[in-house]
């Protein structure tokens, strides 16, 4: 298809720069590139070339704002929610807005920004209240930051109908990224290697000789995967645990490459 867009010499045509609607399309379709889709890699260096250009002599404010944008962060890059906040703000500017589609746009990101408060409220009263992760480890703290990690779920599925996922994935991101603290400033070796040895064997009882801080991490995890696993198959009659496991044990696979490093 990007074929088409070249002249005979094999160049991206000129006659493209004067289309910039059309260019800011190119300079978009580029971030979809896969290794090895060499003339995506030059539809995005031809198209970026252009825009820019284009910037410094634009009579429409409303598309050099687009333009400027893309250039800044492409949309393939961001998360849609955040994305559909900025554009809202961006449509609006416009003579030629339509209010009744102003409107509903403003009405659907504030009934999902609803359910995502929703979200991030429970997993304060989850963790904060009922089972903070702030471990004491070795006279230090271990504080996971429950905002970031409720954020990373959020880009993950936004949609209104994932609200369960994300509340299950935001526990998951906070246990995981408190055990990389773990095995990378606190944990000895011989404590990492049992530790992985529980996981493999999904056994708690195999985790009595560790640390209390440790007992936390494995009995959380354990806990979590055990309740996630239990919630589908009451709702959805499907039995995902031997998936889940199979999930947390790649995970410390990767933990255990980095104990022998």
């Amino acid at each position: 298809v990007f074929n088409n867009f070249k002249d005979k010499f094999g160049q991206f045509k000129e006659s493209l720069s004067e289309d910039i609607k059309g260019l800011l399309s190119l300079y978009e379709s580029s971030y979809l590139l896969m290794e090895g889709e060499n003339i995506l890699e030059e539809a995005r260096d031809f198209a970026t070339k252009h825009l820019k250009e284009n910037l410094k002599t634009s009579t429409d404010p409303n598309l050099a704002m687009l333009v400027s944008h893309a250039l800044e962060l492409p949309l393939h890059w961001t998360m849609p929610r955040m994305e559909a906040r900025w554009f809202i703000d961006a449509y609006e500017r416009r003579l030629d807005m339509n209010p009744t589609l102003l409107e509903f746009a403003k009405l659907d990101f504030n009934m999902v920004q609803a359910i995502h408060q929703e979200d991030l409220k429970h997993n304060f009263s989850y963790f904060y209240h009922s089972s903070s992760i702030s471990l004491n480890i070795g006279g230090g703290r271990v504080h996971i930051g429950g905002k970031g990690c409720h954020l990373w779920s959020l880009g993950e599925a936004y949609e209104p109908q994932f609200q369960y996922y994300r509340r299950m994935e935001t526990r998951i991101n906070i246990l995981t990224t408190c055990l990389d603290d773990v095995c990378d400033a606190y944990g000895t070796l011989d404590e990492l290697e049992l530790f992985t040895d529980a996981v493999d064997r999904w056994n708690v009882n195999a985790v009595e000789h560790l640390p209390n801080y440790m007992k936390i991490c494995f009995l959380g995890y354990y806990n979590w995967i055990n309740e996630m696993a239990y919630d589908t198959l009451k709702e959805h009659g499907v039995h995902i645990l031997p998936f889940l496991k199979r999930k947390v044990l790649h995970t410390f696979l990767v933990l255990g490459k980095k104990i022998k490093k």
